[in-house]
């Protein structure tokens, strides 16, 4: 039984009981007034007292047996009899047990013989009572089990959907990687050609250095702005030796917003499509901005470049079933929803990658933006 249960059911149990002790009291002062006889009415009142006591005290163990031996259907017919068994040996005992405690802490003021025959004559007459007493404890303690089995089927479900999701997610991103490196060693394979060693060295470097941020983020389903433009850097410098002064590179990043978390790899294919489609099309190359602000409750990135902008053919495929930027949609639709959105347009001379999602930050982070301010 969960938490949450324990505590209603006892707090019901604790309150049912008190108030039939205080039944029993306050009927025996009724009776007292009305016969002014209290030696009379105190034995039996006595007896009363301790038989809900009892019963008191077996309930938690009475709710305990329907938890340990429940009743289903494909075991109905041992665990009925087992529980019918228990109930007539503790309701048996229960009768023997509150009449000798009573005996007893009123000073025998009779023999034992006296209190066992009224304890046998109590039981025949009320004996199918506490049959239904006990009954309608065992149930309630199915009840509760019942609940508990649920809750615990809810929160199996649960994590199993969360676990789908998370897989879902890594599959997502695992899908950028392969797309992602074969860009990159495309980049070192151009510049061995022309044989531009020393930048095909440097680019190897930076492509070391993003792939150990990549195997440090790739179990993670969100990480800082910081660390996704810090793995932005790295690419474009991969790029940057590619293309020389052919790419020209601004950031526009907000100082209150370098905490916000984002999911990883959200900007780089982004990127990689602005440099792709844009910048590098462009025989004098081109401007690339990245530009990261907080709007009320939402972040807002953008990825622009100047260059020539996507062909009808490449705005359609760009716009929907692209690897890098449909795989990114629907890694923000898996984890925010509606609340996220993921638009390219053409404005002008500039091809906008604009996207938009929940802000939201973590706890005792010190963020530094590109460049090495803090933020």
């Amino acid at each position: 039984m969960s938490t949450s249960h324990r505590a209603t059911a006892g707090r019901i149990i604790v309150a049912l009981w008190l108030a039939a002790i205080l039944y029993v009291v306050g009927l025996s002062l009724i009776l007292v007034r009305a016969s002014g006889d209290r030696v009379a009415v105190r034995a039996p009142m006595l007896e009363q007292i301790v038989f809900l006591l009892l019963w008191g005290v077996a309930t938690p163990a009475i709710i305990w047996s329907a938890e340990r031996l429940p009743i289903d259907r494909t075991r109905w017919r041992t665990r009925v009899p087992t529980h019918l068994a228990l109930a007539i040996t503790f309701i048996v005992a229960l009768n023997l047990a509150a009449p000798t405690i009573a005996w007893i802490m009123l000073g025998r003021p009779s023999t034992y013989e006296v209190v066992l025959r009224r304890a046998l004559t109590g039981l025949a007459a009320v004996g199918h009572l506490a049959l239904i007493v006990y009954a309608f404890i065992l149930g309630a303690g199915h009840y509760l089990h019942t609940l508990d089995v649920r809750r615990e089927e809810q929160l199996r479900a649960e994590r199993l959907r969360a676990d789908l999701a998370s897989a879902q997610l890594r599959a997502l991103t695992l899908q950028l990687q392969p797309h992602f490196l074969f860009n990159a060693l495309n980049a070192v394979g151009a510049l061995i050609v022309t044989e531009r060693n020393h930048e095909a060295f440097e680019v190897v470097g930076r492509l070391g250095e993003l792939l150990r941020a990549l195997l440090a983020i790739e179990r993670r389903e969100e990480v800082s702005l910081r660390e996704e433009l810090d793995l932005v850097e790295s690419y474009i410098g991969i790029e940057q030796a590619r293309l020389g002064d052919r790419l020209c590179v601004e950031w526009e990043v907000a100082s209150d917003v370098a905490s916000a978390q984002v999911p990883p790899m959200l900007l780089q294919p982004l990127v990689e499509n602005a440099i792709r489609h844009g910048v590098s099309r462009s025989p004098a190359g081109g401007r690339l901005t990245i530009a990261a602000r907080r709007q009320d409750t939402r972040l807002a990135l953008e990825v622009r470049d100047d260059g020539p902008g996507p062909s009808v053919p490449h705005a359609r495929a760009e716009s929907g079933n692209g690897v890098g930027l449909e795989n990114t949609r629907q890694r923000l639709t898996q984890l925010y929803g509606d609340e996220s959105r993921l638009e390219l347009v053409r404005d002008g001379d500039w091809t906008r990658l604009v996207v938009e999602l929940p802000f939201h930050v973590l706890a005792n982070v010190t963020p530094t933006l590109p460049g090495g301010a803090a933020a």
